[in-house]
């Protein structure tokens, strides 16, 4: 399951955005793409919470997201893997996740029909060690591993000059590694400058993924004790 997030975190690290102070929004267009990017990672960083949607292809699969996330651990949405669907709920740092059984059978290999039979449509406890998921379920560690650091290892930036994503102004900005190849990103033009979507259609991790519903509220409840089974549990 790991590599779910990973790829998913794979194709954000792509943008390589990396941490500055913010600008003004009066003539931000006309600013360096360097710049651009700085500002749009500490805006990011002040993020409380934020939905991310979108899909990427790793190992010719197609993984789905479709998720709210909070600075306190908490979540609600799905994950999607070829064909197969788990819906994910975090609250206060506790995560579950209710696949079904396609995701099941993608993921589980030759223990999915035991599993499967032992699980039925309970939530079943993710470990807090258990990266794989968790990631999800904190905004700001979700938004360090998509936005991360790796500029020193020659990637390059440049404006390709403003575009409408979702009726906002945003900047697009290439990003060019060159190992991953060419990705795109695009910031809003107007304060806060957030990161609104990220592109990519070469190399590895190919897909989209868009970041919206800034510092919304959402609802979430933990499931009850009933409805909820821990594997490690059953496995001792």
């Amino acid at each position: 399951m790991a590599r779910i997030a990973m790829a998913v975190t794979g194709l954000g690290a792509a943008v390589v955005l990396t941490a500055c102070g913010g600008s003004d929004g009066g003539g931000f267009a006309d600013e360096s793409a360097d710049e651009i990017v700085k500002t749009a990672k500490a805006d990011m960083a002040d993020l409380k919470a934020v939905k991310v949607s979108g899909s990427v292809t790793s190992d010719g699969q197609q993984i789905d997201i479709d998720l709210q996330a909070s600075s306190g651990g908490d979540c609600t949405g799905t994950i999607g893997i070829a064909g197969g669907t788990t819906e994910l709920l975090g609250v206060d740092g506790s995560t579950w996740m209710r696949p079904d059984e396609a995701f099941w059978r993608t993921t589980a290999g030759s223990s999915a029909d035991q599993v499967i039979s032992l699980v039925g449509d309970k939530w079943v406890v993710i470990p807090a060690e258990d990266d794989s998921f968790n990631t999800f379920c904190d905004v700001q560690e979700l938004l360090d591993q998509m936005l991360k650091d790796d500029k020193e290892d020659g990637s390059t930036y440049s404006k390709k000059g403003t575009e409408d994503v979702d009726g906002d102004e945003t900047i697009a900005i290439d990003n060019k590694d060159p190992e991953d190849g060419t990705s795109t990103g695009y910031v809003l033009v107007d304060e806060p400058h957030y990161l609104v979507k990220i592109e990519k259609t070469e190399g590895e991790d190919t897909g989209e993924v868009t970041f919206s519903e800034f510092d919304e509220e959402f609802d979430v409840e933990a499931p009850a004790d009933d409805e909820v089974i821990d594997l490690d549990q059953l496995g001792a």
